[in-house]
């Protein structure tokens, strides 16, 4: 026959209240965490962040501290692209983007990730900003990333599609987070140039990004229907029926 062990009042209850405690402290710690993002994700979402050249990065939460680019070149670059890199990753319905220029590997990396995750993906950028590098484009197009790129009608950049804005996870009269600033994403913008990014959550700065969004999307999908613009297009292999 087994023996009961016989253990004291006092270790007894030790045991009981490191059975009922520590699963109340695993929570906590859970909930916790939790909390802690959300509001991190508030911040970051609702924070003007300065890149000064030869300075770095202020401006981006949780820390004020400036991120200088007289580190690691390729750890600094991580860092600073961190703010992008964040509003891209915490995409989860949609991402309407508008970009002169984007030059970037990682950035183009996030979407591609984004749009495996379901993320539906509009990007609309400037045809003669593109041509050194329509392989980021094709593949943009190959991953079911919707694409619509602006010709202008006049060959001396006297017009070009000069946007710098993203929205994310638009819903009407629900939310709509915006990314706008002064910066091309490009390495030198973020190196060597006097830049600016704004992160918002106004929902009327948001309906307002988005309206002017489907204008422009509407705009440029019609005039790259057209006959020249169309034939521009199927020649370099950038077309595609959106």
């Amino acid at each position: 026959m087994l023996k009961l062990i016989s253990l004291p009042l006092p270790t007894v209850s030790l045991i009981f209240l490191a059975v009922t405690l520590i699963p109340c402290y695993i929570k906590y710690k859970k909930l916790k965490k939790k909390y802690n993002e959300q509001v991190l994700f508030k911040e970051r979402h609702n924070c003007v962040v300065m890149y000064t050249a030869q300075l770095g990065m202020k401006g981006w939460p949780p820390s004020e501290a400036r991120i200088c680019p007289n580190i690691i070149e390729k750890d600094c670059l991580d860092r600073m692209y961190e703010p992008i890199l964040y509003f891209i990753n915490t995409s989860v319905i949609t991402l309407d983007i508008a970009y002169m220029m984007i030059s970037i590997n990682k950035i183009y990396d996030a979407l591609f990730e984004a749009r495996k995750r379901g993320v539906e993906i509009r990007l609309i950028m400037n045809f003669d900003h593109c041509k050194s590098d329509l392989s980021s484009i094709r593949k943009c197009i190959n991953q079911g990333i919707k694409v619509q790129l602006y010709i202008s009608k006049k060959t001396n950049l006297e017009s070009i599609m000069h946007y710098k804005s993203m929205l994310k996870d638009y819903e009407e009269n629900k939310q709509g987070y915006v990314m706008a600033g002064s910066m091309n994403l490009t390495k030198t913008a973020f190196l060597d140039n006097y830049e600016d990014l704004v992160f918002m959550s106004d929902l009327n700065i948001a309906r307002a990004i988005h309206t002017n969004f489907e204008k422009c999307w509407r705009y440029i999908k019609t005039e790259n229907e057209n006959l020249v613009n169309k034939s521009t297009l199927m020649e370099l292999n950038i077309l595609e029926d959106n």
